[in-house]
């Protein structure tokens, strides 16, 4: 058995509002399906986040048939899952519309039954398990959801709808254990302990980078692998990084081992990574004391940027007076570099406060009440959330006193200054959809459940399989 697996595409993303980095995410994406179909696999998943938005629009839309024709005229089945960027509250997504056309089948918990050639269904509280079968193998996936609909209590909510599966399991999910060093670190959505075991493969997407963990590092049935996205979407996974410190005598390249992109072929359940040829991106790091500095040792970093790069540039270092962004913009552009950016970590002088300061001089009483609330476990916040709202609404309803202390001489309220409580939120009854005439948002004083629960909501409601 032979499959591709393909994450975090990110159709219709325009980065840094450029539309040539359109073109980038579609070419990518085209690029991963055309050499899966020449690999001759069996079949393909996408781990979530085809789309960079749930809306997406025509001009995407349209690539995307374009793309996923492909494997439909060769007979090579796409099986996908909702990811975080593609779901949407509604029960259709434009998955819906994939799906209708033949392109994509779509795993997880579904409202109708879905059977035909690939597709298995089994009936679970009021919604549907949705499974494939290629061959020998079990196809099992769930879409996005968040650590507190995934991990209720003592309910593991996987465990309980993939409990003795075997297979292939595909999840768009951080897990701890392979999201260090990412944005993810402190925000992951399962532990490792919390997987259900004894599938052969977890097919998994949302942390953009490369990562893979062995059954025997995680004491699981099968490897844990993240492809990573098809296009660099963030700063950190710069292909190459470039520091030019205040001491360095020049700068300093390296190649960024997160920078580099692509998807697996799997083949008896064990990745190979293929590499795709996404946009250079390079990340710089300039340090200087003085304007002039900063401004010599850009443009030296210029020639090492190759034109249809993209760079991302940070000065740092402290340099009296501070400096302007503007100043520097001059510097790349006749460099011919396909997009380039300045980002200012330079401090203007250095500040230093002999003062202590307690935390009583630092916060109002109601400041202190507000940080006992954060204070609380994450899952125990969770479940007392609606109180926690009722509480701030109230706050807001009696007037939120404005702090009066000084910290310093420099704080003091001039004379003839008066100041002013914030007017309390006036409640009025939200228009259909809760916005405003003007398609504005607005504050809601009481947290409601939705009239139409998420599937795991009803699955829960209604009873395990």
């Amino acid at each position: 058995m032979r499959f591709a697996h393909i994450a975090d595409v990110h159709l219709g993303r325009e980065q840094f509002n450029q539309p040539f980095r359109y073109e980038d995410y579609v070419k990518a994406f085209r690029e991963a399906v055309d050499r899966a179909v020449k690999e001759r696999v069996d079949f393909v998943l996408i781990a979530g986040d085809l789309f960079h938005v749930s809306r997406p629009s025509p001009r995407t839309l349209r690539d995307a048939i374009e793309i996923l024709e492909i494997p439909k005229k060769k007979g090579v089945p796409v099986f996908a899952i909702e990811g975080n960027h593609d779901k949407t509250i509604r029960e259709a997504s434009v998955f819906d519309l994939l799906e209708h056309l033949g392109l994509i089948r779509t795993l997880g918990l579904r409202r109708e039954e879905k059977r035909d050639e690939f597709l298995r269904s089994k009936k679970v509280a009021d919604r549907y398990l949705v499974w494939a079968e290629v061959g020998d193998a079990k196809i099992y996936g769930l879409r996005h959801h968040t650590r507190w609909q995934l991990i209720r209590g003592s309910t593991n909510v996987l465990r309980a709808l993939f409990k003795g599966s075997d297979g292939i399991l595909m999840l768009h999910q951080a897990v701890d254990y392979l999201s260090k060093d990412t944005p993810y670190h402190d925000a992951f959505d399962l532990k490792l302990s919390e997987l259900p075991d004894g599938f052969s493969y977890y097919a998994l997407g949302h942390i953009h980078v490369r990562r893979v963990a062995e059954p025997s590092q995680t004491g699981l049935s099968g490897p844990l692998a993240y492809p990573g996205s098809l296009e660099r979407t963030d700063v950190r996974e710069a292909s190459h990084l470039i520091s030019y410190g205040e001491r360095d005598k020049k700068p300093r390249v390296r190649e960024n081992r997160d920078g580099v992109k692509g998807f697996y072929i799997v083949e008896d359940f064990q990745p190979e990574f293929v590499e795709v040829d996404a946009r250079p991106f390079y990340s710089i790091r300039v340090a200087g004391s003085s304007k002039a500095e900063l401004r010599r040792k850009v443009e030296e970093v210029a020639s090492l940027i190759p034109k249809e790069a993209i760079a991302v540039i940070y000065l740092e270092g402290t340099v009296k007076g501070g400096i302007s962004l503007a100043e520097f913009g001059d510097l790349l552009k006749d460099s011919g570099v396909k997009y380039y950016t300045f980002r200012s970590r330079v401090m203007g002088e250095a500040i230093i406060s002999k003062e202590t300061v307690t935390a009583e001089e630092l916060f109002t009483d109601w400041e202190r009440e507000l940080l006992m609330h954060l204070r609380a476990e994450p899952r125990e916040f969770s479940s007392s959330l609606d109180e926690f709202l009722d509480w701030l609404m109230e706050k807001y309803r009696a007037g939120i006193p404005v702090p009066q202390k000084k910290l310093s001489q420099g704080n003091e309220q001039r004379p003839g200054v008066e100041r002013k409580s914030p007017k309390k939120v006036e409640e009025k009854e939200s228009p259909k959809g809760g916005e405003s005439d003007d398609g504005k948002k607005m504050g809601r004083p009481k947290v409601h459940r939705p009239a139409k629960p998420s599937s795991l909501d009803a699955w829960l409601r209604g009873g395990k399989p």
